[in-house]
């Protein structure tokens, strides 16, 4: 019975995120979707199914918290692998949009281009996420400066690296977003990283891919972590990375689709969120496998391909950011609810409901913030070496 409900309610909670992003995508507002010729479309449509998944983690989480006063893994496996499979495909993501772009032949590459494309993508949401940070912090303050101006100033510079902290010494400032701004740190240690990759694939071909590979599996099983960073996730980009070589060798106009790879897919989404060893060597098989397949095209029996799907893909970097403000305006600052009176089991199916408001406010902050962000990023000319060639990083 535990089992059925921990995979009911978050499958309810998909199918009511898809009806409210179905009615969002015949707006005007998505129109911008209709010019879109995309080949990995079943990609775009995975990825606000992750960004949900993180969410349902953190919704289960949230409970937790408010109960035994710990922020920490939940005791459902299923729950825990939400969030960790989804962030885990997220890095994938990453991996194979931007090795596919350095490595794309006869391809000049414009690295201004590119980190600009990254600082108008990333940035507006996050500082506006920083701002509704701040505001939480200082209410719960009094709007009184608890620490000197200069420990202030270092704590903001730390969020400005993405390494965050406390605010203001306000000890649940990472929890307002749930903490997930850990992420953006591998994100830009990985685009950093490009040139050096390229230039490993570039002068040692396939022995560079293979040192790569090699290196990513050692830090792997043998993690080092340096200051805010540990080795274990480079292979999550690797994975994304080399899918890339995949891709390229498979026919161009050739898709995996049909009932049977979608019933394999489906059998893959059901092993990785069951497993109880989240993240050990046979879940990142489990997971690269279903990311791979999904790249080339399997759709889960058009779920992906969906319209709808697409829609919450787009907004999905805003779901993964905002959803943790949601949760803690809800359930710290509103605080409907005595979170001793009920059982998870009660508490679980406030969840659909939460996860429409979700995307309600994702959408609002995707068209108000994200896009006019992206498309400044595009319009905004910088003067480059006559040498480089303007090309689109916008993914």
């Amino acid at each position: 019975m535990q089992i059925f409900l921990n995979l009911f309610v978050p499958i309810i909670s998909f199918f009511l995120c898809i009806i409210t992003a179905n009615y969002l995508s015949k707006t005007s507002h998505f129109s911008f979707l209709n010019e879109r010729q995309n080949r990995f479309r079943s990609l775009d449509g995975i990825r606000g199914f992750l960004a949900l998944s993180v969410f349902f983690h953190h919704f289960v989480i949230t409970y937790y918290w408010k109960t035994n006063g710990v922020w920490s893994r939940p005791p459902q496996d299923i729950f825990q692998n939400f969030g960790k499979v989804g962030v885990a495909v997220f890095f994938m993501i990453t991996g194979f949009l931007f090795i596919s772009k350095i490595t794309k032949k006869d391809s000049t590459i414009n690295w201004l281009g590119l980190y600009q494309s990254r600082v108008f993508r990333i940035m507006p949401l996050y500082l506006f996420a920083l701002s509704v940070i701040t505001f939480i912090v200082f209410l719960n303050s009094d709007y009184q400066l608890k620490v000197s101006l200069l420990t202030l100033i270092k704590q903001y510079i730390k969020w400005g690296m993405f390494i965050g902290g406390s605010l203001n010494d306000f000890a649940n400032t990472k929890l307002i977003i749930a903490e997930v701004d850990w992420t953006l740190k591998y994100e830009w240690l990985f685009y950093f990283s490009l040139p050096l990759v390229a230039l490993l694939l570039k002068r040692l071909k396939s022995i560079g891919v293979l040192f790569i590979i090699v290196g990513s599996i050692i830090l792997f099983f043998n993690p080092i972590s340096i200051s805010y960073f540990s080795t274990e996730f480079i292979i999550y980009f690797c994975v994304g990375g080399f899918s890339s070589y995949i891709v390229n060798n498979f026919k161009s106009n050739s898709q995996i689709t049909g009932k049977i790879p979608s019933t394999i897919n489906l059998f893959l989404i059901i092993a990785a969120v069951f497993y109880p060893n989240t993240l050990d060597a046979f879940h990142l098989v489990i997971i690269s496998s279903l990311f791979i397949l999904t790249l080339l095209g399997n759709d889960l029996y058009g779920l992906f391909s969906l319209r709808s799907s697409i829609v919450l893909g787009e907004i999905s970097y805003s779901i993964y950011l905002l959803h943790g403000v949601v949760l803690y305006v809800i359930f710290t600052i509103i605080n409907p609810i005595e979170f001793n009176e009920y059982k998870i089991n009660d508490f679980i199916f406030v969840m659909p409901l939460i996860s429409v408001l979700v995307v309600i406010v994702s959408a609002t902050t995707f068209l108000l913030i994200e896009k006019p962000g992206i498309d400044f990023g595009r319009k905004l000319k910088i003067k480059l070496p006559f040498f480089m060639k303007r090309n689109d990083y916008s993914n």
